[in-house]
């Protein structure tokens, strides 16, 4: 068995993708399988992958009609063999160490569920961007379930991309994992989701991951009102799942608050949205109010408050107004 399956989903991006497999394949270690899924890419795309897998019998290609993100990730863990699965998007690239650096953290830690790590942003015009550079890594190595879970949910800044985590593949097959397919926000579901099963964690000091911000026609420069009514969804079938009721309440709530904090923040963009889409949202809040009970910021409190009294349309404009202070 190899250790690591890393699954990396490609649609429309012949600009980035050899900076991206070349990063992997300029790894210092070689127990890995790459799995490329080619999710119905109109470019040339599709042709640089089966081009690297005639080249390397470490890579392998599936091609398929377009289906999303969540689509092409779960059908890449349908045929990983690793003993871990790492993600990557098409349009970023990795540390030549990072695979190295994860097998002995991971050794080192016994072997964990999860084994969180460290992410850059980078942009084309200004310096990078080291997330989560206040995270107590020493605290956290040997800490237990609820203190990771209460740090990540309370204070990181970048808890929900799913290719921060190398999430063991035995873990996920016996806990019935996958991406919620159809949706843009398809990693707050999916994290949350593994930080409730998972039982052992371990964190990885080290920047491996460079994630591009801003390319025109990524899926993260979308703010169609789509997403927000994605992230309404997933929050309120997260909320709905009795299977929080299995872990603390205490962590539940924490857990709870931290997606209601990232709903919050995804309808800031609701002035921006279209009078449709204004409409749905709406209808969305009025549908799913019980959850905004695990609310605990003051300024989310005024908007459920006026939105009890005045109508949700009311409450996000009085929102709107406190985002421009």
């Amino acid at each position: 068995m190899v250790m690591f399956s890393i699954i990396v989903p490609v649609y429309n991006v012949e600009k980035y993708l050899n900076r991206c497999v070349e990063s992997i394949l300029n790894q210092k270690f070689s127990s890995y399988e790459l799995i490329l899924v080619n999710d119905g890419s109109t470019d040339s795309s599709g042709s640089i992958c089966d081009d690297y897998a005639l080249s390397n019998d470490m890579i392998s290609v599936i091609h398929k009609d377009n289906g999303g993100l969540s689509d092409a990730r779960n059908v890449g863990m349908a045929k990983a063999k690793g003993e871990y699965i790492v993600f990557i998007d098409s349009d970023d690239y990795i540390e030549p160490e990072a695979l190295e650096k994860f097998y002995h953290q991971l050794k080192k830690s016994g072997n964990p569920d999860v084994l969180i790590t460290l992410m850059k942003e980078v942009y084309e015009d200004s310096a990078p961007k080291y997330m989560d550079k206040n995270m107590p890594i020493d605290t956290l190595k040997n800490a237990n379930k609820a203190d990771v879970v209460n740090w990540m949910f309370n204070h990181s800044n970048n808890l929900w991309p799913a290719q921060r985590y190398v999430i063991k593949r035995s873990f996920v097959e016996e806990n019935n994992l996958s991406f919620a397919v159809g949706y843009l926000h398809e990693d707050l579901d999916w994290t949350s989701k593994f930080f409730l099963h998972a039982r052992s964690f371990a964190i990885l000091d080290y920047y491996w991951y460079n994630h591009r911000i801003g390319r025109q026609g990524s899926i993260t420069t979308n703010t169609k009102s789509k997403r927000t009514l994605d992230v309404i969804d997933l929050v309120s079938k997260n909320i709905n799942d009795k299977k929080y009721n299995y872990i603390d309440a205490k962590l539940r709530n924490v857990m709870f608050q931290r997606m209601l904090r990232s709903l919050f923040a995804s309808l800031s963009n609701y002035e921006h949205f279209d009078t449709n889409g204004k409409k749905n949202i709406i209808d969305a809040l009025e549908h799913n109010k019980d959850i905004f009970k695990y609310t605990t910021k003051f300024k989310h409190k005024v908007f459920i408050s006026a939105s009890r009294i005045f109508g949700f349309r009311v409450g996000l404009a009085i929102m709107s107004l406190m985002h421009r202070v």
